[in-house]
């Protein structure tokens, strides 16, 4: 439980000082709203195509730790590639190899960690909040460090931090996730076929997509309204910081009201956050409204990858946990940042979180009327 919780923790600090500031990286560098947009789109198109195949590998050699050391060492190796490289067409190269190794350590990771958790008997909302606590440490210091210096050097600090990911990787248990003999192909067609599974999956897309538009263009929200830049770092880590007890009440809220349930409030309260963000242009209460993410977030994550572990048979869980991550964040994201670069563009960055409320409002319906799929889902959780 302790290596498990040191590897979210470095982990998640690792993400925090690079994901949050790519936009504004970007953007500092020259290049247009709509031109970021299509970057970050292809690096969630990447992690479509990256995070099942890795997740079938994984599957078939049954190494997680290992695949997920290579992506640990590749990832900052390639990203500071962005450092040395000018014009678009290289970096657009360069993000297809950067993307599918990115992408891909976090869901075998979580396949690992609840398989381990599962045997060990602890859950993985308590060791999953640590990667919560050090995003809002990192996200708060590095958006004043950010401001300060610039945005031009977020890949170094990404690969400082990574080298420390990869020691704790050295200290994982060497955990192998179950599986039997099956065909590669028989493998996918075991995915294909769980209709349950895909139902959540394309359920969760729509609230995701909100989730991963949001993340990316907040920054450029910031910029647009004429905020200080350097609360942006502060933003991400109020919300980071409130998921550190809202894992420990998603445990306990999922057993109250159910898995499903819990997932269309959680839709219900992004919601609520990306419609104060199109109404109101005030910074306080932006800030304020960045504690409904983090509450939101904290329900979704731990749930959404105990729900997808309970449809996954022998010889499928990580496939699943990288397909869930591959169509949410992957799919959602292509369409998401394509589409969130164009709005902020031509209608300007408060009417993106009108866009955003509609897809929560929907998502949360949605979750609410799938009572059959709710209903098997839980027997199946259950058993």
């Amino acid at each position: 439980m302790k290596s498990l919780a040191g590897y979210y923790f470095l982990f998640y600090l690792a993400m925090s000082v690079v994901m949050p500031y790519t936009s504004l990286y970007f953007s500092d560098r020259g290049f247009s709203h709509t031109t970021v947009g299509l970057i970050l789109s292809l690096w969630a198109l990447v992690s479509v195509i990256a995070q099942p195949v890795m997740g079938l590998i994984n599957d078939r050699i049954n190494k997680p730790r290992k695949i997920m050391l290579i992506c640990a060492i590749a990832a900052p190796v390639l990203g500071l590639g962005f450092h040395f490289t000018h014009g678009l067409a290289a970096i657009l190269v360069l993000s297809v190899f950067f993307a599918w190794f990115q992408s891909s350590g976090g869901p075998i990771g979580d396949a690992m960690a609840v398989e381990i958790a599962s045997k060990r008997g602890f859950s993985f909302g308590s060791v999953r909040l640590w990667g919560a606590l050090s995003y809002a440490v990192g996200t708060f210091s590095t958006g004043i460090l950010y401001e300060r210096f610039g945005y031009t050097d977020i890949f170094i600090y990404y690969l400082v931090i990574s080298t420390t990911v990869c020691l704790s990787l050295m200290l994982l248990p060497a955990a192998r996730i179950s599986r039997r003999r099956v065909t590669l192909f028989g493998q996918m067609g075991e995915v294909v076929r769980n209709k349950p599974f895909m139902i959540f999956v394309v359920t969760s897309m729509l609230m995701m997509m909100s989730a991963s538009i949001n993340m990316n263009f907040l920054p450029l929200y910031f910029k647009e309204m004429g905020f200080d830049k350097s609360w942006i770092g502060s933003a991400f880590a109020i919300a980071a910081i409130i998921e550190v007890p809202m894992f420990w009440v998603a445990t306990k809220l999922s057993k109250r009201i159910g898995k499903y349930q819990l997932l269309c409030l959680a839709a219900a309260i992004y919601g609520i956050q990306y419609f104060f963000l199109f109404s109101f242009a005030n910074v306080s209460l932006t800030l304020a409204v960045q504690l409904l993410n983090g509450i939101a977030f904290a329900f979704v994550a731990g749930t959404s990858v105990e729900i997808v572990q309970s449809y996954a048979t022998e010889g499928t869980k990580a496939t699943l946990q990288t397909v869930y991550a591959a169509v949410t964040w992957g799919l959602g994201g292509i369409v998401g940042n394509a589409m969130g670069g164009m709005v902020v563009d031509r209608f300007g960055a408060p009417f993106l979180y009108l866009i955003l409320f509609c897809l929560c409002t929907a998502a949360s319906l949605l979750f609410l009327s799938s009572r059959h799929h709710q209903k098997s889902a839980s027997h199946v959780i259950e058993a």
